[in-house]
């Protein structure tokens, strides 16, 4: 082991090392080029004068460690590529690049090759771990391309303008415990010159087909989504993002979403609170998602959204004081071939849930009179409405079931039908309800 090393610039180690304490200026960064390294040192701070090169670089590489360094610029502070066994913890990053502000929108598909500035990069890695470190105050936290295996714990990522943690064909993850709050980006929307808290930032972002990881009890307050699931990837690729589990994560205050989940099946959301924000969920064009005992309160447009959906399950849901507690919907008309084969929305549960104090508790409903088909198959089963404007609503819609709810004190109606819906209403409990039935 090396011991109280001047660090050098272009400096290549090849056994462990620890470096004295120091400021240093090193635009051309480091270099790990053995297996089993690992790199240390209290007090340290390297610099880069600029936000270009990489401040700590390994490529093909297993069983590499880094601890408690800090760096400052460069355009990925510490990177990873065709890596294997590595260990990231107490680092911390500040002053990676960042593209220009108010009038970029970010792009959620960046290649490999152009990819955004961030703290920590990995372009596949298997087997890793980022744990305690502090990577607030620039564009990206951790960007994970490609790789597998890989825990993030503990870091704090916040008062990004891009995102917190992104993952890009990146699968069997764990992302826990971390702070990813303020994770957003004002835009000024060309055509109209409005300014708004948004362009697709978000804390947590998984695209191009990432599945198969757990995301659990991170903090994703004010983003400009709390967590963004993208399975489409524009201009045409169907990359869907899969059996997930997101649990007991707070993705509150978002001016946008609280959780965007699209084009994509699988997923479990469970004990989130998704409150506070515009949409609590945003959940169009998926399939087969479970959504249980999640805080979905006081959303501006709607608690749960799924546009041309099918399959889910909604149970054990806290949904109060949204503008539509669940909406279920087809937009029909020109939206159908952006998506061959979702034209309708269908087969979809929400049972035991509580329901309350929402302007529409349930609204079910195909939304063009021209489309060919209309939504069918949702199952209302065992939930409690109370107090909402109308409890449920249904408009134009096939064999669906309004079974065994409890609808107390909803203020114009507890069932509200228009559009000669096929709904079946049976053994539900009706109290001061201002009507129980109305048939428009």
């Amino acid at each position: 082991m090396q011991t109280n090393i001047i660090p050098s610039d272009g400096m290549i180690i090849r056994e462990d090392t620890i470096f004295a304490p120091g400021t240093y200026i090193l635009p051309s960064g480091i270099r790990i080029a053995a297996n089993n390294v690992t790199l240390s040192g209290e007090n340290v701070r390297i610099i880069s004068p600029d936000q270009t090169g990489v401040g700590i670089h390994a490529d093909g590489q297993s069983n590499i460690a880094i601890n408690d360094l800090s760096l400052i610029g460069y355009h990925h502070a510490v990177r990873f590529d065709n890596c294997t066994d590595v260990r990231i913890e107490s680092v911390t990053v500040r002053g990676t690049a960042e593209i220009e502000g108010i009038d970029t929108f970010l792009y959620l598909w960046q290649a490999l090759e152009e990819a955004y500035g961030g703290a920590i990069f990995f372009n596949h890695v298997t087997n890793g771990v980022i744990r305690s470190c502090d990577l607030q105050h620039q564009m990206n936290g951790i960007q994970l391309y490609n790789s597998s295996g890989i825990t993030a714990e503990r870091n704090n990522a916040s008062f990004n303008s891009g995102w917190g943690v992104y993952l890009s064909n990146t699968n069997e993850c764990l992302i826990q415990d971390n702070q990813l709050d303020f994770c957003n980006r004002v835009y000024r929307r060309p055509e109209s010159g409005a300014i708004r808290v948004e362009a697709d930032a978000a804390a947590i972002v998984l695209v191009k087909g990432s599945s198969r990881s757990k995301f659990l009890r991170n903090s994703c307050l004010c983003g400009g989504d709390g967590i963004f699931v993208a399975g489409y990837c524009h201009p045409g690729d169907i990359t869907p993002c899969n059996d997930n589990l997101f649990a007991d994560n707070d993705c509150r205050l978002s001016p946008n979403n609280a959780i965007e989940s699209t084009f994509s099946r699988g997923n479990i959301f469970r004990r989130n609170n998704c409150s506070d924000s515009n949409y609590g969920f945003w959940m169009g064009f998926s399939w087969e998602n479970t959504l249980e005992d999640n805080e979905i309160n006081f959303n501006r447009k709607a608690g749960i959204a799924a546009e041309h959906a099918f399959g889910f399950v909604m149970r054990g849901n806290r949904i109060t004081h949204n503008g539509d507690g669940v909406r279920l919907w087809t937009r029909g008309g020109a939206v159908v071939p952006y998506w061959p084969g979702y034209e309708v929305s269908y087969d979809m549960t929400l049972e035991n849930n509580h329901i309350e104090h929402n302007d529409i508790g349930f609204a079910g409903y195909t939304g063009d009179e021209t489309t060919a088909a209309n939504c069918h198959d949702y199952r209302v089963v065992g939930n409690i409405f109370k107090a909402n404007r109308t409890a449920a609503y249904f408009k134009r819609v096939d064999a669906c079931l309004v079974e065994g709810n409890t609808f107390t004190g909803n203020l114009e109606a507890a069932v509200r039908m228009a559009g000669h819906p096929d709904v079946k209403v049976e053994d539900n409990i009706f109290d001061e309800n201002a009507q129980n039935i109305i048939n428009e």
